[in-house]
Parts: C-alpha cells; structure tokens; sequence
C-alpha cells in the first residue's frame, strides 16, 4: 500500500511519530533500526531537525510552504539571510510540518484525567451509581462525586453518557463554557475545535454556557446543539443515531470532509493531514465504518478526485488528484 519514499519524506514521518509518542520504546527501536541502515538517513534526520528548529521558530509561516530540501545542512547554518521559503515542492513534507504545531500530546491530559481511551479502542467507565461513560478514542474525562452532586468534566474528544437519574445528586457534565444537567436520559457530548456538540439519545437534559445565553434549553430525544462561544446551532437526527460511534459507525450529514478527518482521526494510530483546503470544505452524506479508517478516509474523499498517499505508512496525506 505504501509507495517508496524518499529519505526526507521518511525523516519527517518519523519526526512526526516520534514527537506525539516519545515514550514508545517500540518505535525508538525501530527509528534506530532505520537510522542505522543508510548513511543517507543520518543525513535527512540532521536536516529533518534543522528544518523543524527553522519553522518552530518562525510562527507566521504558511501551511503550503517549505524550506527548500536542495539547501544543503552547510548552507542552512551560515547563510540565514540567504534561507528562502518557496511554494509547495514537496507537498507531503511540507503539511506533515504543518501538522506539526497543531498535533497535541495527550501526555498532559492524561495526568488530568480520572479516565483515558487510547488511540483506536473505547473504554467504558462503570461508576459506583449505576451510571456509565462509554470514551470514544482519545476521550478522556475527570469525575468527582460527592454526596450532593455528580460532576464530569469531558477534557477531550466524546463520551456517550448513561445516567441513573437521581434528583437529589444532580449529574452535570462539562466541556469548556457548557454544562449538561441530566433529567434521566442517554445523551452524547463532543468536544472538538472549540466547541461542544451535546446529543440527546434517550429522555432530556438541560444546556447552558456561560459563554452563550441563547445556547440554555433543554434537549430532547434526537435534537442536538452545538455551541461555539457566543454561537449556537442546533438540530434534529434520528434518536438511534446518536453515539453510533459506539457501534463502530460515523454518520455523515452533509458535513463537510475537514469535519470527517477529525472524526476519523482518533480511531487510527496514522496520522491524517488533509493538505486542500478546497477539498476540506467539500460536504458528504454517508455511512463509514470507523473500525476500517483508512478505508473510510479513501471513500470519504474519493466522490470529489480526493486522493490519499501515505509516508511511511503512519502519515496519511490527503490532497487533491
């Protein structure tokens, strides 16, 4: 599946790998084992890392730039002034550094966290008073439970709630500015980009946001509300649709495919760029199989000439054909 790539090409993709999973001794080892078998790797790893030195200390940078690859590892160290940035001549490498900025490590929210799922696998959070946290990939929450009160806070990705009801121990969940009171119900919450999206499944909860008088309503089976700062937008779906990640599935709804990715993104350890803007604002319908991302991503992009090339096979680079 994975075509030939150039050295490069491959010291970024272990640059990118390395950097979100230092603490993985399986890939430091095989990251040695590539080092030690050309010469010519030591010498992309070098300019892999001026290179990225270069750009982390140049915020304002564009997404399709990069430094030219033909400046030799010499050059780069006495000629600063003579450094120039240039339109995309290698497209892959330069989203991957791209990427780079905005890829978060979990190793904080761990620490944060009270429950974590790792890349590609859900956990599910059995609490002492009957109620369940099924995380999504990547999701992690904190819990504290008192005598008076039940309080989650999601700190990343989605969850998918089961509450037992009990009026005199409300069960609140939060996300930034919002705050989800249970009125006995199933319901969903996600937390992506800065906003949070909350789902009712079964029965009712309450909504409010410090950041949004217009966002405070209650919530009912298959009506959805998502809330962005001051904004809010809302829905209706199919009741049984809501946390059908749980079932392995991602439902598409005329969204637009840069929303997708970053559905998809937490169920495969492969990183996935999407380097096109134009195709990113692109809408698809659809059912997708969130167990085969990968070959989700590829019929997600494929109905608009999208196509996804990979590095090294841990990088996934979308652009159009």
């Amino acid at each position: 599946m994975t075509e030939q790539k150039t050295p490069a090409q491959a010291a970024a993709g272990w640059y990118l790998y390395l950097r979100e999973d230092p603490d993985d001794e399986d890939i430091k080892r095989r990251f040695r084992e590539w080092l030690a078998s050309d010469p010519a790797h030591v010498q992309a790893w070098s300019d892999m890392n001026v290179t990225a030195s270069i750009m982390a200390a140049v915020p304002s940078v564009q997404q399709t730039t990069v430094i030219s690859s033909h400046i030799s590892l010499r050059q780069k160290r006495t000629r600063f002034s003579a450094w120039k940035f240039v339109p995309a001549c290698g497209v892959a490498l330069a989203a991957v550094f791209a990427a780079m900025a905005f890829l978060p490590s979990d190793m904080l929210v761990r620490l944060r966290a009270d429950g974590y799922a790792p890349v590609a696998q859900m956990r599910d959070i059995r609490l002492a008073d009957g109620s369940r946290i099924i995380l999504a990939p990547r999701a992690a929450v904190s819990i504290r439970m008192t005598s008076s009160e039940r309080r989650v806070e999601l700190i990343q990705g989605e969850a998918l709630f089961e509450v037992q009801h009990d009026s005199s121990r409300p069960f609140r969940v939060t996300s930034g500015d919002v705050t989800v009171t249970d009125i006995g119900t199933v319901f969903d919450v996600r937390a992506d980009n800065n906003a949070t999206t909350v789902a009712v499944r079964e029965g009712a909860v309450h909504v409010t946001s410090r950041g949004s008088t217009a966002a405070t309503r209650d919530l009912y089976a298959g009506e959805w509300e998502r809330i962005t700062g001051a904004a809010s937008n809302s829905g209706k779906q199919a009741p049984t649709s809501v946390g059908a990640w749980r079932d392995g599935t991602l439902i598409a709804r005329d969204e637009p495919i840069d929303v997708l990715v970053e559905a998809l993104r937490p169920w495969t350890k492969t990183r996935i760029i999407l380097a096109d803007r134009k195709l990113a604002n692109k809408r698809v319908t659809g059912t997708y199989d969130l167990t085969q991302p990968e070959a989700s991503l590829r019929l997600i992009v494929d109905a608009y000439g999208g196509k996804v090339a990979s590095v090294m096979s841990w990088v996934d680079i979308v652009t159009a054909r």
